[in-house]
Formats: C-alpha cells, structure tokens, sequence
C-alpha cells in the first residue's frame, strides 16, 4: 500500500512532478553571474503552499554537485524566530564546510557545556549538608540553587569569548581564501510572526557586506508584508520595507491549472489502480464534466493535491462498492476546499433528492415543482457560479428545475450508488446504519449463498430487516447474475419475509415485503429455461409450508402476468404451460380446504383464494366449503368482511376498511350462494333485525372521514372488524344488497 502524502517538500528531482527543473536552471545561471566578491539578497517569492522548499532543494542538490559553490540552508522556523541563534548556525555551517571544523573555539566550547550543565536537574535537593571531611558527620552545607547559578555565570563568560564578531572574521578569511561562493536560504520566514521576521531582516541587511556571500529569502510576500506592518513607522509599507532589502526579487513561476490536473489525475489514476477501483467510461465522463465545470479551481497548489489524495486515501476503500466513487470524489473536494457548499449540500437532504420510497412531507403537493424551484433559488443566491454548477452537476433534481432539457432517472441513480439517490444519499455524511440501510458489499457476498441454503437464510436474516428491505431488493435484483441457484434463492427470500413482524405492511403506497418477492420473482428467474418447474416448486414449497396467505399471491403473479399485451413484461409461459399450472394450483387449493385451512375471517388481502378455487374448478367446491365451517351469524359476517377493499390517507400507513357495496357483492357471489350467508344472518338473534333496511339506514364506512381530521373512527381500522359495532354495519349492507339483487331477480 502506498504511504499517506507527508506534505513535506521533495528532496531531489526524481520527485520532480511539476517540471520545475527549468526554473531551477536558470535560478543557478543567475546565481552563477554573480561577481564573486558581490553580495545579494534574492528574494524567492510565492503563496503559501506552491513549493518553494520544494524548489529550494531542487537548487541546493544541483549546487551541492558543483565545486564553486557552498550552500547552507536555514529553517528560521526552526530556530523560533531567533535570529541570533539563526545567524550563528549560517557562520557554524559555512565554516564547517569550508574549512571541515566549526568556529567555536575550546573555552568556548566548555562554557556551553557549563552552561547546559546549570539547567540540569542536581541530584540533591536545594539545600543539603554534606560530609566532605569524612569524619562521619555533615558539617558542609550546599545550595544546589547557587551551584547551577555559579555554572551558568562561568559558562557565559567563556562562550562569551566565541562573539559573533570573531566567528564572522574567520568566516570571512575561509571565503576569501577558498575562492567560493557562498549561498545562504533562508526558508521559513511566513511562518513567524512579524517582529521576528523584522529581527531577522534587519540582521541579514547589517550582515550582508560579507564578501561573497548570496542570500536567498524564500517566502510568501503577501504574508510577509502584511505581518511586518505593525512593526514600521507610520506611513511605511511592508512592500517599500521589503523593496528596500530584497535587491533580486524573482516570482516563482506559476503552476498551471493544466499542469495540476495533470499530477492530479495521475495520483488519482495510481490510487485507484491501487485499490482495483474500476470506473466506466460513462463515469469517467461524467467526472470530466463535473470537475472541469468548476470544480478544478479548488486546487491550486501541490499541497492542495497531496491534501485531497490524502483524503481519498483514507475515503475510497470504504466507499467502493458502498457509494459512487466519482461523487464520492467529487463530494471531498468540496468538503476539503469548500466547507460552506459542504454543509449546504448536507443540510437540504430533501430538496436535493427526488423522494420515491418515502414521501417529503414538504414537497409533498409540489406536483409542478413551484415550492422546490421557489427553495432552490433562495438557496442557490447566495452562491457562486462554481458552486451553482458543482450542485446542479450532482443533483439531476435540482437541475431539472433549470433546464428543459434534463435527465432524472431514480432507478439509475440508486443503481449507481449515487449522491442524488435517496437511499444513498445519508451514506456519503455518515457510516452506514444497517438498520436502515444494507452495505452493498455485502450483498454481493450474501449473491454467492445460492449454492448453501443454510447459510443463504442465515445471511438474509442477519442483513435485511423490514427497514432496509426495499433498498436490499433491489440492489440484489441488480445484481442477480451472480444468484447460481436463482429458485432456492426465490424459496429463501419468501423465508425472509416469514420473520418479519408483518409481512403484509404496506408503507407509503409501497408493496408490501410479501407483495414486493412475488413481484420480484419474475424477475430473478426471466432467464430461467425451466420456468414452469420453477414456478410449480414455488407453489409446493409454499404449500408444504401451510403459507395459506403467500400461495393464492403466487398464483395472481403467474396467471395475470402470463397473459399476453400486459405493460409490465410478461412471464414467457406458453398457453398449454399455463393451463398445466392452472390444474397444479388447483390441486394445492382443494389440498388447503381438506386440511380446512381456506380462509374463513382473515384481515390479510388473500380471501381471493375462493376466485381461483371457483375459476380453475368449480362453485360447488368452495360453496360446501363455507357451507360446513359457517354455521353463526359472527362467522358469516367475518367471512363477508374478508372480501372488503383497504384504504389509507395520503402519507399514511394505517389502512381503513372500505364500504361494502356492489362489487364486493359480486365477489361473495361468484364463490358461494349469497342466500345461504343471508339465511344465517336472518336466523340470528343479532342480525335478524337488519333485514329489510332502507337505504338512509345504512351506514358508510368511508363517510367516517372528512378533509380535516381524515379517519374518525376506529371501528373501521384493519383489525377491528370483529367488534360488534363494524359487524352490525357489514352485516345490514351485506343483507340491503342480497334482498335488492333478490327484488331484481
């Protein structure tokens, strides 16, 4: 693995990746012309973060290779400032490597080894007596404050004799005698503050008549001269300050933004390949657009690119196969470079994003876009053009409501894993929560179970949940081609939903999850060349798991979906393959009513059932049926309510019993004799009385909601249908139908 950029400045021209060779060149040529006895001060001046270290060094190694030159390089950072300690350091080195011996001499090398002796730590306490005539008692006593005191003082003293004075004239001696010319860079200055940086030019123009000696003064000028300021007289600048001791200022030239896409494509190109990140062309086009659109301009320097691959350094392995690598990408740029865009982006979740599985309660009714546009604008006004195209490139909803001619496809965003995607979205700010969402990767490990049943439900069970399941469904639809076994996958994903709390929920005018697998299932097995073994074996599956409420669903899947001239894709079944599964299914109803579990008063959508007992055999059947398991006037009724339709408010999950009337009428008709169910209900000592009602006697179930307050009652919720109360009003609706229908006859 490739190490973590240290943004510290390249050594040498290996690392060269901005070709700053050239400049190099003829910086050295300058220095080069110099007269030998002349002495300058060059200034070398760029931003903060364009390499002039860099650059520094790239000079320092090419002038280290010629014998006419002597280089010394100085941090004035990391000496804090002190430009005595600075200055001492640039007449040690040039001494050193001159004549191969520093300018210190003995005594005064002594008295910085007292000096560092006195802020040591004493290993006795402050005052202490001690027995220096060994006769066995302490009659001295010993202050260890006066003795570090004495130490320091005689240290002074004699590394006083070490002035800068002496060590200047010797320097001097050792140039004149070597015939060298001496380069000093000064590195670091726009990092101090703006009196060292005064201190330290003001001691570089006092020393800087030293024959042959050049100094080179690397240093953002902007900074410089801005943090100088406060130390001058009034009326003076820092520019006319540094005009006045820089006497060569030279620009380091600037980097293209060409020439930074370039070494940044090519770090990307490398981190990638690093990672096996594949990314198709359309991706790679689409990168191109949005990063050239605008978002370029946020790098501008090299620490700005060492900064970012840094980032995706860290971003990318557990991005890929999770979230879209180029928004991912493009995301941290922003994020790196552009805070405010960042938490913009971040804050309005659901203005960015087109709601499909969930709905946005504020855009809810913003059929024409007007409240979406009107938040947009107010949003997008306080931005910049870059900013502007950065958000409409990654979000195709809020670029609709700009363009005519947009694209915005919310099946294609979520199987690109994109930013735009709604259930995607939260993942690009945050670690997935797999309690409301499913790690891609995953997924794909979870594909390639098909072959071990046991562990494939294993899995199933341990990922998905009822909070991801649509997001889960889909992405293993997506990649389904990885399923070998695709039935036993049908048969384990039917399992799934068994252990849901409801597998008949339905959310937010979603399918339910049961409805969602039957759904599904025509499209796992399309490519299947055994279709109609598989379909049979899902129904037997089923049936030998008693799942009365799946197998009827399963049923309404083939036969309605196997008719030709559906929108939907149709299930490739011929006619005689059909009529073959019409019979089997059958047989797995008649096998359902000789174990009496047919439903009798279910609250779940599959009473249907009795249709295709009545349409694949016969009336008869399903009559005898209801005829020998309902015998009251409660049974009749829950049996008649089971043929109800549902309905909800918009935005809601609570489902509501609709009226009965004349097609739920019709329904109880085709699969029993409506008189037996009435003759019953007359008979009952509760419902007798119902017989023969008007027609302003009935009471609607759906007249119990109005615009305001929806739902009123609760009578009429799923679940509550065997309370009296909802008896008595299906019961007098179910009698004033059958004796009307009786009357028309």
């Amino acid at each position: 693995m490739s190490k973590y950029h240290s943004d510290q400045p390249i050594q040498e021209v290996n690392s060269d990746e901005f070709n700053r060779g050239v400049f190099v060149n003829d910086f050295i040529e300058i220095l080069a012309n110099f007269e030998g006895t002349e002495n300058y001060i060059v200034g070398l001046f760029a931003k903060w973060g364009l390499g002039k270290t860099s650059v520094v060094n790239l000079i320092l190694e090419k002038l280290n290779s010629e014998n006419s030159f002597c280089t010394v390089y100085v941090s004035a950072w990391a000496f804090g400032g002190d430009y005595e300690k600075i200055l001492r350091d640039i007449l040690e080195q040039i001494y050193q490597k001159i004549e191969n011996k520093s300018t210190k001499t003995k005594r005064g090398r002594f008295g910085k080894c007292l000096s560092k002796i006195a802020k040591a730590e004493l290993p006795f306490e402050l005052d202490t007596e001690l027995d220096l005539n060994g006769g066995g008692r302490a009659e001295t006593k010993i202050s260890s404050g006066k003795i570090a005191n004495t130490a320091r003082y005689i240290g002074e003293i004699l590394s006083s004799t070490d002035n800068i004075t002496k060590a200047r004239k010797r320097v001097e001696e050792s140039i004149e005698k070597s015939r060298k010319k001496v380069i000093v860079f000064i590195d670091d200055l726009d990092r101090l503050e703006g009196r060292r940086i005064m201190e330290i030019l003001r001691i570089i123009n006092t020393i800087a008549d030293y024959g042959g000696m050049t100094y080179v003064l690397p240093f953002d000028k902007r900074y410089v001269c801005s943090a100088i300021k406060e130390c001058l007289p009034d009326g003076q600048s820092g520019d006319e300050f540094i005009e006045k001791i820089i006497q060569v200022p030279i620009n380091l030239p600037a980097l293209t933004q060409e020439k930074i896409n370039k070494v940044m494509f090519n770090k990307l190109n490398l981190l990638l390949s690093e990672y096996h990140i594949f990314v198709s062309s359309e991706e790679i086009s689409r990168f191109q657009k949005l990063y050239f659109g605008g978002v370029d301009r946020y790098l501008t320097s090299p620490r700005d690119i060492n900064k970012l691959i840094n980032v995706l350094k860290f971003k990318l392995p557990s991005a890929n196969g999770e979230i879209n690598i180029i928004d991912t990408i493009i995301l941290e740029i922003v994020r790196v470079f552009d805070e405010l865009l960042y938490e913009i982006i971040k804050k309005n979740r659901e203005l960015m994003i087109k709601q499909v599985n969930t709905f946005s309660q504020k855009y809810l009714m913003d059929s024409d876009n007007k409240s979406r546009k009107d938040d947009a604008d107010k949003m997008l006004s306080s931005l910049n053009e870059l900013q502007k195209q950065t958000i409409r490139g990654l979000f195709p909803a809020i670029d609709t409501l700009y363009t005519n001619m947009s694209w915005l496809n919310s099946e294609e965003l979520r199987r690109n894993q994109r930013l735009a995607a709604e259930n995607y979205f939260d993942l690009y700010f945050a670690s997935l929560d797999e309690e409301d969402g499913i790690s891609d990767k995953k997924i794909i490990q979870l594909l390639q179970l098909s072959d071990k049943p046991k562990k494939l439900r294993e899995a199933l069970v341990r990922l998905v949940n009822q909070n991801n399941f649509d997001i889960a469904i889909k992405t293993m639809i997506d990649r389904i081609e990885l399923v070998e076994n695709k039935l036993e996958f049908c048969k384990a994903l039917l399992d799934l939903v068994e252990v849901f709390p409801s597998k008949h929920t339905i959310s937010n005018f979603m399918l339910s999850p049961i409805d969602t697998i039957i759904f599904r299932i025509d499209d796992i097995l399309k490519d299947s060349d055994t279709k109609l073994d598989d379909y049979i074996s899902l129904l037997d599956y089923n049936y030998e798991a008693s799942r009365v409420d799946t197998i009827p669903l399963l049923i309404r899947e083939v036969v309605i979906y196997s008719l030709k001239g559906n929108n939907r894709k149709e299930i490739d079944l011929t006619k005689d393959e059909v009529e073959f599964y019409k019979k089997h299914a059958l047989e797995v109803i008649r096998g359902l009513a000789e174990q009496d579990k047919i439903p009798l008063n279910t609250s779940d959508d599959y009473a249907f059932i009795y249709s295709y007992w009545v349409e694949f055999g016969n009336k008869t059947e399903s009559f005898e049926y209801v005829k020998r398991h309902i015998k009251m006037g409660d049974q009749a009724v829950d049996f008649i309510s089971q043929f109800l339709g549902k309905g909800t408010e918009l935005g809601k999950n609570d489902y509501h019993r609709t009226d009965f009337n004349e097609s739920t009428y019709k329904r109880i008709d085709e699969c029993v004799n409506p008189e037996y169910i009435y003759n019953i209900l007359i008979h009952d000592e509760k419902y007798k009385a119902l017989c023969n009602s008007k027609k302003e006697e009935l009471i609607s179930i759906e007249d119990s909601t109005d615009e305001k307050n929806g739902w009123k009652s609760e009578f009429s919720k799923v679940g509550n249908e065997h309370t009296d109360e909802f008896r008595l009003v299906v019961a007098r609706r179910f009698m004033y139908f059958y004796e009307n229908a009786v009357q028309d006859r």
